[in-house]
């Protein structure tokens, strides 16, 4: 692993300032919700919440994570010109005491969980609860078997953001607080997006987009909620290089996880009777988003590279999520020119520093593993390469 140890920052803290709670609050984006999953995931989202609020916007955005330590503040430009430091806020941390030994309480995970963890070393588990899955997606997919009722809980607080007006703002009258209730009920239905932003390569991104979605999708069909798009914003592998000996193995296991239930859906069942039986893929659209050219040195990312890349990948989404830029996508994708490439090479539309790039099916074939099926790779861009 290439870390400088004189140059790790994880533990860091930004410089002293107004709390979020101390920000003046812009206006809020009601047709988008950012959920960060894992350290990268929530580190993504609370950059793209900072750069949003330098635009003079309010992005509903959260975090889920299995690690106590949360993502470090971010520096934003209020309206006076002055600097505050922004935390991600709404966190719900899966950090209950010594998830391993709890199994055996529940019949259900006794079954799932025991091949998941056999030859996994005790000490990854116990007694290191609340400090993440350490590159292991079953100890965070267990974190969330054991925690479904205080996460369904948190997630309805989560979406209820989405479909419930904001407090009124501080100094309205009572007439105009009646105007902006009259035109928000006047505004045409719009299409509201969920977006589920976590790293593949290790623990909590990884499970949590297996998993979330679908308690997402559950959730809204409760509530007849229509007209919602869920989003997966996948981060890496090159990116992550060098952070566990999993980094490979844990991608193509997500892609490989994806592009099945794309096909056959979800059946699982949890511990408080819910159960899920769906046919649905898990997303709508899935955006992969990685740097190649990383490691720039050694068999590992530095931490200065692993910061730069999260703040281009931050850039990529906010980007895509600004006025009609995602439209303008979207509607060169549906009306393909019908051009056969020789090359035969796969193009995306990619909107990283504001230009188009492409992203080639041999790259990625590359990335994942050697031995990685062609066919896999395949499927999955057969049903998410728009």
């Amino acid at each position: 692993m290439y870390l400088n140890s004189h140059q790790l920052q994880r533990f860091g803290r930004a410089a002293p300032g107004p709390s979020e709670g101390d920000l003046p609050r812009p206006p809020t984006e009601m047709d988008v919700l950012l959920i960060g999953a894992g350290n990268s995931g929530e580190a993504v989202t609370l950059r793209c919440q900072g750069l949003a609020y330098t635009d003079g916007l309010w992005l509903n955005a959260a975090g889920l994570n299995n690690d106590r330590l949360p993502p470090r503040p971010v520096p934003v430009r209020r309206a006076d010109g002055s600097t505050a430091s922004l935390e991600l806020s709404g966190r719900l941390v899966l950090d209950g005491e010594n998830p391993r030994e709890l199994i055996a309480d529940y019949p259900l995970l006794e079954r799932r969980y025991r091949p998941l963890l056999r030859g996994l070393a005790v000490f990854e588990t116990y007694p290191r609860a609340g400090a993440g899955g350490h590159g292991h997606p079953a100890i965070s997919a267990l974190d969330i078997d054991l925690a479904i009722d205080a996460l369904l809980g948190w997630l309805r607080g989560e979406l209820r953001q989405l479909y419930e007006a904001p407090a009124a703002e501080a100094g309205q009258s009572e007439l105009q607080r009646l105007i902006a209730a009259r035109r928000r009920r006047d505004d045409p239905a719009r299409e509201k997006r969920i977006i589920v932003v976590g790293g593949a390569c290790g623990a909590m991104g990884n499970a949590t987009h297996q998993l979330l979605p679908y308690l997402i999708r559950r959730l809204l069909a409760e509530r007849g909620l229509a007209g919602c798009e869920l989003w997966g914003v996948l981060l890496g592998p090159a990116a992550f290089s060098g952070l566990t000996p999993f980094v490979r193995h844990n991608y193509r296991a997500a892609l490989e996880a994806i592009e099945f239930l794309s096909r056959n859906g979800q059946r699982r069942d949890y511990i408080n009777d819910l159960s899920i039986a769906s046919q649905q893929p898990p997303y709508d659209r899935v955006f992969l988003l990685d740097d190649p050219t990383l490691p720039g040195a050694g068999a590992g990312v530095s931490e200065a590279e692993m910061e730069r890349f999260l703040d281009q990948a931050a850039l990529s989404l906010y980007l895509a999520l600004r006025g009609t830029v995602w439209q303008t996508i979207a509607s060169h994708i549906a009306n393909d020119d019908g051009v056969a490439r020789a090359d035969g090479r796969l193009r995306y539309l990619h909107t990283l520093r504001g230009v188009a790039m492409r992203a080639d099916r041999d790259q990625l074939t590359d990335l994942l593993a050697t031995r990685l099926s062609a066919a896999v790779l395949d499927r999955f861009v057969d049903r998410f390469g728009a």
